[in-house]
């Protein structure tokens, strides 16, 4: 984010950003602080099973990171519903998960039972969302966009997987390079993604679908196998 951007500004530039339209043709109206109406606090769970092999940095991340963006997603819905914006294309997940990746939360709860030998991680978490969020989320894919876009050759055949793990920024380069149809490149960065958090549902997820897009069904379906065996909630019945 550069420093001249207030959130007022956020809101005004939105008008002029590609990704995401305000519908109300009246920005200057909407030109207030960011304490104002369209901020929202959004109380939501996230959980984790962790899988044999596990680190503990994932059991904490994932519950906490599942949370959040449940809250953005209920946000980006709100202010949808309400006018306010919507999503061009399908840039809609990578925002959302930009968004989670950028926002602070208060733990209500956090704790892990063990069940047998599969211990869940569970937290629920008290997150405020607010519009200014998601026009920020559009600048900082834009700054990106202009980054991998510069990328050689060599930068493209070994994407870098950033360490500690940030999930909603992990996710979103995925999401965004599926968006631009750059599928090659995305199934390199999830494989690579794979090789740091394997027992990590959401990357088979994403592979199936750009092993979907790629027109490569055995692949797509492994993915889908994959990403059901490890608890996906959407994956098992596309795998059958």
């Amino acid at each position: 984010m550069r420093p001249d951007y207030a959130p007022s500004s956020f809101i005004r530039r939105g008008c002029a950003i590609l990704g995401m339209v305000l519908l109300t043709g009246a920005c200057p109206a909407l030109s207030v602080s960011a304490d104002d109406a369209v901020t929202l606090t959004i109380e939501t769970e996230g959980s984790y099973t962790l899988v044999a092999g596990d680190s503990i940095q994932l059991a904490q991340e994932l519950p906490k990171f599942y949370a959040v963006r449940k809250a953005a997603e209920k946000a980006a819905d709100q202010f949808v519903q309400q006018g306010l914006i919507q999503f061009v294309d399908r840039d809609k997940n990578e925002l959302v998960n930009l968004v989670a990746d950028s926002l602070s939360t208060e733990l209500v709860e956090d704790q892990c039972i063990e069940n047998g030998h599969t211990p869940t991680c569970r937290v629920r978490a008290r997150t405020v969302v607010m519009l200014s969020d998601f026009i920020e989320a559009q600048l900082v894919s834009l700054r990106l966009n202009t980054r991998e876009d510069k990328e050689s050759y060599r930068d493209e055949m070994e994407p870098q997987v950033q360490a500690p793990l940030r999930p909603g920024l992990a996710l979103a380069k995925a999401y965004r390079l599926l968006r631009k149809q750059e599928l090659r490149m995305a199934i390199i960065y999830l494989d690579r993604l794979a090789d740091s958090y394997p027992n990590w549902w959401e990357i088979y997820d994403l592979k199936a679908i750009a092993f979907r897009l790629s027109n490569q069904p055995d692949r797509m379906l492994e993915s889908l196998r994959k990403a059901c065996k490890l608890g996906s909630p959407t994956s098992c019945g596309k795998s059958m």
